[in-house]
């Protein structure tokens, strides 16, 4: 197989049936993905301590084959390139900022995230489908910014914090409201560093109509020539056997 799917737990992954991956290619997960599908993953991310041992526990109990792997298990790589520096990035991406101990308008001060001190599930399995040398690895249910964040921004320039998870409140899940708004800049960046260090792996990040017209992070953060941006109505044709019909969005 030249293809590999790594699977998100967004709330855009209710919209398309990701059961029918089985069999298209090697299927990677994140964290309690197997409460859904027990039979569907080959691989099996989480870097969280406890939702891993849900997975131990679960593997078993079962008798599943699913590799699963915890945060002692993804590669040893701090997501930063040789001749990096934690200042070169594209003005676009100079979002490393969150307030601490404080606010702008009672003298909190700004601190600049490093994000090769993080991981994340989902940018993790990303990272291994990559680096098993595979030649196709395709992004699905990634909702990094939350659903709210881009829709409510889309409409009324407002905004929200509300967690797009299908897990969320749940064991082992945080709640609705408790996503970090820093998250979705230390992801994001996270997955462009992968697209860096893989050039010659063909990476498709797939998600909603709306999310992909509305989410400007993306042009700034897939700048890269072997990241391609399409639909779930892509994803099924890339299913069908029809890749020759699918256009990529355009993202610059």
């Amino acid at each position: 197989m030249d293809t590999a799917f790594v699977i998100g737990n967004g709330e855009s992954r209710n919209i398309f049936p990701i059961e029918t991956l089985k069999g298209k290619g090697v299927v990677w997960g994140c964290n309690a993905i197997y409460r859904d599908y027990p039979d569907l993953c080959d691989h099996i991310v989480s870097v969280n301590e406890n939702m891993t041992a849900e997975l131990q526990q679960w593997k078993q109990g079962s008798q599943s084959t699913v590799k699963v792997y915890g945060l002692q298990d993804t590669l040893d790589w701090n997501w930063i390139i040789e001749g990096d520096k934690i200042t070169d990035v594209p003005d676009k991406l100079k979002l490393y900022r969150i307030w601490r101990g404080g606010t702008t308008k009672n003298g909190g001060k700004i601190r600049t995230l490093d994000f090769s001190e993080a991981k994340g599930s989902g940018t993790s399995a990303v990272a291994m489908a990559a680096d098993s040398g595979i030649k196709n690895v395709i992004i699905l249910a990634f909702d990094i910014l939350g659903a709210r964040q881009w829709e409510y921004a889309a409409v009324d320039g407002s905004s929200s914090r509300e967690q797009n998870n299908i897990y969320k409140n749940t064991k082992n899940y945080p709640s609705r409201l408790s996503m970090k708004a820093y998250l979705k800049y230390e992801w994001m960046y996270h997955l462009r560093q992968t697209f860096r260090r893989y050039p010659n792996t063909n990476f498709y990040f797939i998600n909603r109509r709306e999310y992909i017209e509305y989410n400007y992070f993306l042009p700034g953060y897939f700048d890269q020539p072997n990241i391609n941006v399409g639909t779930y109505a892509d994803l099924q044709r890339w299913v069908n056997g029809e890749k020759d019909k699918i256009q990529w969005w355009p993202l610059n």
